[in-house]
């Protein structure tokens, strides 16, 4: 009796390990489609994407498409992509709300874009590549581009998306970089009121500053301090146009050709780049910009009671730093600097 349980034990040990290594030969979840375009934590819900800016020619940004699952890919898919209107809109309400448009994201517009119909994933791969080719001459970076993408899913097709909606949906936040735009530490620029026809002894700072991308040489700042974020109709009347030259000076103008803001620039501004290689990471090269300049405008939108307005004249001087971290290691450019 006693060995007539032992193998009926060994029997069922064998049935269940049988079982178990089936088991793990079965895909175990389900091979849904997706975008790799992660949201950051605490952001806007979009996916923000840096492509380097070129004069005349395209730049090609590759959005890894993923099939998901717990074995490989075993057949070929022609998955196809769309762009998602509806999607963006939506996000546009919920962020801003529906009475506040002049915050919203803007489409990417269809000329400053190219992309395939159908990405093709053959058997045996589980990611393949979305190339996407920009030409961004011309663009205006007053306004906060995405270019909304889905993949589509039928129901005929040989595919199913992830049924996560921010899997399937990739909301691509752009933003073209050259070797003068991006953040700058703004701690030494100093904002002073005009009071009694001459600055006061006050400074007001802010730490950060933005530089977008008008051209291959040139950026455009927000006069002073005035509110990044704030109405685009607003800011665009405070935009300076900045072009660096080959001689360390550069040319600064209000893009507004009435100058409104009644810009005048006081003496030469110049720039300095440099580089040095990290001491501790010998593959990290760090690059520096430094701007110097000084200049008078008037804040013409605030100020006063009611529907009066009062301009306020300001003088801003002193210098901005751009700092870039480059890994060296890295092919790709727009990978290589630590954004």
């Amino acid at each position: 009796m006693k060995k007539i349980y032992i193998c009926l034990s060994l029997l069922a040990v064998i049935v269940l390990g049988t079982a178990c290594n089936n088991e793990w030969e079965d895909e175990q979840y389900g091979q849904y489609v997706s975008f790799k375009a992660p949201i950051a934590s605490g952001g806007d819900g979009v996916t923000t994407i840096y492509v380097r800016y070129k004069d005349n020619g395209k730049v090609t940004y590759q959005l890894p498409i993923i099939v998901s699952g717990s074995t490989v890919n075993g057949q070929d898919r022609d998955i196809r992509i769309a762009v998602d209107k509806d999607t963006l809109e939506t996000l546009n309400i919920e962020r801003f709300s529906l009475y506040r448009p002049e915050l919203w994201y803007t489409e990417m517009e269809e000329d400053k874009y190219e992309f395939p119909e159908t990405v093709h994933i053959p058997a045996g791969s589980c990611v393949e590549q979305l190339n996407i080719d920009f030409s961004l001459q011309g663009i205006d970076m007053l306004e906060k581009w995405v270019l909304p993408l889905t993949i589509v899913d039928d129901g005929a097709s040989d595919y199913q998306s992830h049924p996560r909606k921010n899997y399937a949906k990739a909301l691509l936040k752009v933003v073209p970089f050259n070797d003068y735009s991006g953040s700058y530490t703004a701690s030494s620029m100093k904002v002073y009121t005009y009071i009694n026809g001459k600055p006061d002894n006050n400074a007001r700072t802010t730490n950060k500053r933005t530089g977008y991308v008008i051209d291959n040489n040139s950026v455009f700042f927000y006069a002073g301090l005035i509110n990044e974020d704030m109405d685009k109709d607003i800011r665009k009347k405070y935009k300076i146009n900045v072009h660096f030259k080959e001689d360390g000076t550069l040319d600064m103008e209000p893009d507004d050709p009435t100058n409104e803001m009644e810009f005048k620039l006081i003496g030469t501004p110049i720039y300095s780049s440099t580089s040095i290689m990290d001491a501790t990471r010998p593959y990290l090269e760090r690059r520096y910009v430094q701007i110097m300049f000084e200049y008078d405008f008037q804040d013409f939108t605030y100020g006063g009671s009611g529907t009066e307005v009062i301009p306020i004249k300001y003088r801003v001087e002193g210098s901005m730093t751009l700092q870039r971290n480059i890994n060296t290691q890295i092919p790709d450019e727009d990978q290589q600097i630590e954004w």
